[in-house]
């Protein structure tokens, strides 16, 4: 999938913002706001593509509990579904209700001495824009203008220019809602997203 490295956000945040240069303070904010831009528009969704993994084999312990990490497997940041068999194929499969801890997902419909496995509909884990070499972190396309603009709005509330800082956290908004909504187009009849709550309008919050 398409990403933008982080030099081009920096680069945009300081066209919007008019500037030459950031102080090297003033990157490190940068930075800062970027991850919790990055964080918001990830929780915003538990579509995103480039995080969904579907009916992936996982293990099950004995205390009937899928890990959170899983060698040679990327980490899960939230659990969505968990089938006994690969789902979504042609034949049904039986679902578990589950429960997480800080441990995993603790299989609630099932015995331990029967199940060694599951499958898992996850999202990934989310990965953070590093303080050093910052400048070849791969932001996803679909969160980098809102990135970029709600980052400029949180530099204008930073120095005091509150209305200006509101009208850009609108324009922020309105590409991660633009994004949303193609998300909404493909998985609100989708069988995989049966369970999940997806992207709610905001005009209607």
């Amino acid at each position: 999938m398409q990403t933008i490295q982080y030099e081009e956000l920096f680069d945009l945040v300081r066209a919007l913002a008019g500037v030459n240069s950031f102080t090297a303070e003033e990157g490190s904010y940068i930075v800062d706001f970027s991850n919790r831009r990055l964080k918001q528009a990830y929780d915003s969704s538990q579509y995103w593509t480039r995080y969904l993994v579907v009916g992936e084999e996982r293990t099950v312990d004995s205390n009937n509990t899928v890990s959170f990490t899983e060698t040679s497997k990327s980490n899960i940041g939230e659990f969505l579904r968990i089938h006994k068999t690969k789902p979504f194929d042609r034949q049904s499969a039986f679902e578990y209700d589950f429960y997480v801890t800080a441990s995993g997902a603790n299989l609630i419909n099932t015995n331990s001495t029967t199940t060694s496995k599951a499958f898992v509909t996850y999202k990934k884990e989310i990965t953070f824009i590093p303080l050093m070499n910052r400048d070849e972190f791969e932001i996803p396309l679909e969160f980098f203008y809102f990135i970029a603009h709600a980052v400029y709005a949180d530099f204008l509330r930073m120095d005091g220019q509150t209305e200006k800082a509101i009208v850009e956290e609108r324009v922020a908004e309105g590409f991660l809602d633009q994004e949303l909504g193609k998300l909404d187009n493909i998985y609100n009849n989708n069988s995989i997203g049966k369970r999940i709550s997806t992207y709610v309008n905001r005009s209607s919050r």
